[in-house]
C-alpha cells in the first residue's frame, strides 16, 4: 500500500510540474495577447471595430463614385481631344522657277476624324498671298496642290519637308 501511495505522489507531482508548464505557457500566451490587443486599441484610437469597418465601406462608396466621375471626365477628354487639331505638316517650296528661296509653305493641320485646315502661303515678288482650305472627313472643300496634299498627310506627323522642285 506504502508502494502505491509513493508512486501515486510520484505521478501526482509530474503531473503538477506539467500544469504548471502548461499554466506558464498560457500565461506567456495571454500575456501575447494582450500587448497585440494594447497595440491594436491605440491603433484604433477609441473606436470600435465595427465603427471602423463602416468609415471603410463608406470611403469605399466614395471612392467609387470618384472613379465614375473620372472615367466620365476621362471620356469627356477623349471625346474633345479627336475634334481638337493634333497633327502638324509643313512642306516648304519654291512657287515660281525663278524664285529660288523656297519662301512658299502649305501648313496642315488635322485631327483624328480627319477634319483640318491647311493655310498656304505664296510668295512672289510682289508680295504673298495667304490661303485656307477646309477639309471635312479628309475631303478638302477645295481641290489641293500636290504640296498641300502633303502637309495634310498625316503619316509623318511634324515633319518639316524641303521640295527640291
Amino acid at each position: 500500500m506504502e508502494k502505491y501511495f509513493l508512486l501515486s505522489l510520484i505521478v501526482l507531482g509530474i503531473l503538477l510540474i506539467v500544469c504548471f508548464i502548461v499554466i506558464f505557457k498560457m500565461y506567456k500566451k495571454v500575456s501575447d495577447l494582450q500587448k497585440k490587443q494594447h497595440l491594436f486599441d491605440e491603433k484604433l484610437e477609441g473606436q470600435s471595430v465595427e465603427d471602423l469597418l463602416y468609415d471603410v465601406l463608406r470611403e469605399e462608396i466614395e471612392i467609387k463614385e470618384d472613379l465614375k466621375s473620372v472615367n466620365n471626365d476621362i471620356y469627356d477628354i477623349k471625346e474633345k481631344q479627336a475634334k481638337c487639331f493634333d497633327r502638324v505638316k509643313i512642306v516648304r517650296y519654291h512657287t515660281t522657277a525663278d524664285n529660288e528661296a523656297k519662301l512658299s509653305y502649305s501648313v496642315g493641320l488635322s485631327n483624328e476624324n480627319g477634319d483640318g485646315l491647311i493655310i498656304t502661303g505664296l510668295q512672289y515678288r510682289q508680295g504673298c498671298n495667304i490661303y485656307y482650305k477646309q477639309i471635312k472627313e479628309g475631303v478638302p472643300d477645295i481641290e489641293l496642290s500636290q504640296e498641300e496634299k502633303r502637309s495634310i498627310d498625316r503619316t509623318n506627323v511634324g515633319e518639316v519637308i524641303i521640295n527640291n522642285n
